[in-house]
């Protein structure tokens, strides 16, 4: 059956609320109330013809129960799915029952009282499913640090905060894995930018999450003792992605995607400092997620990017300098399923540089091969990632 024509007015009225009012719990909110599944699906036929992927471009509203973007982050949505149409049925009734007992059926003013959500008392998922627990996290390509002529990779386990060298092409845990450090879930937005001290090994940028200060860590061994500050206000920032020498100097440079604007910016290393110093290169580049630098698959000298298109879960490249997205290519579909995408020069030996992504559902390590990146043909390198 098609969906039926849906109201084009708001239903989940909360989003409109500020943030600031809900953390200071100054809405005047009913008693907590739940309902059935039964009910619920009675909603989302009313809302989305029940459809619980249902997503238009252009419209605001997502899923089954059309959640706003900004009600389903404010009410932990995201620890399912960047976006509420990507996540299962279950999950958005998870939500949505989170709204329901702060502002009531109200929150969807027709099609919640019609289904008869403020009268449902039932429970319909008593118990927490136990959610994928990623092991590690920021992942990122160093360059050959043990000399056999493949590139390796660094990665924190979340568990621990310890810092962890993999060597490709297997990338192997646990008996393979060389520890490096300690400490390291203190930082965000790791990023391998190639040598930036003139000793030959591969340096790293990390992101301090309490000051928002940017470092440059000295490879092989990262040594947090040793680290130096090199700018400030980085957690304004996200998508902070080494590209390569852009600005012909010698020295690789970042590209970094302001939060408050969705605007690109190029950074010039290796002070990688911002103000009048960093250049503009796009725009609304808060519409996507996961970039990744991934060297030249155009042949044209430079290195490009793929980023995954947060509304679609489509795989984009765009090509460098400028990172146009009016030039930029589709490469595959439901990449919203992967993470810790990271780019890890040729280790296939095509040279042809090639992409590793973590399967979120299943924590399995993939390997795809450039240029296409095609999923079909990924190959699995590790499990427990």
């Amino acid at each position: 059956m098609s969906p039926r024509k849906r109201r084009p007015s708001p239903r989940t009225t909360l989003a409109a609320l500020p943030l600031a009012a809900l953390a200071l719990g100054l809405l005047a909110a009913p008693p907590a109330s739940a309902a059935s599944v039964a009910t619920w699906d009675e909603v989302a036929e009313c809302e989305a013809g029940g459809n619980w992927s249902y997503y238009r471009s252009g419209h605001p509203y997502y899923g089954g129960l059309q959640f706003l973007k900004s009600t389903w982050d404010a009410f932990g949505g995201r620890q399912y799915a960047e976006y509420p149409h990507q996540a299962t049925k279950e999950q958005q009734i998870r939500i949505g029952e989170k709204v329901l007992a702060t502002q009531g059926e109200g929150a969807w003013p027709v099609c919640g009282p019609r289904a008869g959500l403020g009268s449902d008392p039932a429970d319909p998922y008593p118990s927490e499913p136990a959610a994928p627990q990623t092991k590690m996290a920021h992942l990122t390509a160093v360059g050959d640090l043990s000399g056999d002529g493949v590139p390796d990779i660094v990665a924190v386990e979340v568990k621990t905060g310890d810092l962890y060298r993999y060597d490709g092409p297997g990338y192997v845990g646990m008996g393979g894995r060389t520890k490096l450090g300690f400490g390291w879930n203190g930082m965000s937005d790791l990023v391998g930018v190639g040598d930036q001290t003139g000793d030959g090994k591969a340096d790293i940028l990390a992101v301090e999450a309490a000051t928002g200060d940017l470092y440059r860590y000295s490879g092989p061994t990262y040594n947090g003792g040793s680290r130096v500050k090199v700018g400030t206000n980085w957690d304004a920032m996200a998508n902070v992605t080494g590209v390569g020498d852009h600005t012909g100097d010698g020295v690789p440079d970042l590209v970094a995607v302001e939060k408050a604007t969705g605007d690109l910016y190029r950074y010039a290393g290796p002070n990688f400092t911002g103000g009048t110093a960093r250049v503009k290169i796009g725009v609304a580049w808060n519409s996507m997620s996961a970039l990744a630098s991934v060297g030249d698959l155009t042949g044209d000298g430079v290195t490009d990017l793929v980023a995954v298109e947060k509304a679609t879960g489509d795989l984009y490249r765009y090509s460098g300098p400028a990172y146009n997205g009016g030039s930029r290519v589709k490469l595959g579909v439901n990449w919203d399923s992967m993470s810790n995408i990271t780019g890890v020069g040729d280790v296939t030996s095509d040279a042809v540089p090639d992409l590793l992504a973590v399967e979120t559902a299943t924590g399995n390590l993939y390997r795809y091969s450039g240029p296409s990146f095609n999923g079909g043909s990924r190959t699995q390198i590790g499990t427990s990632w």
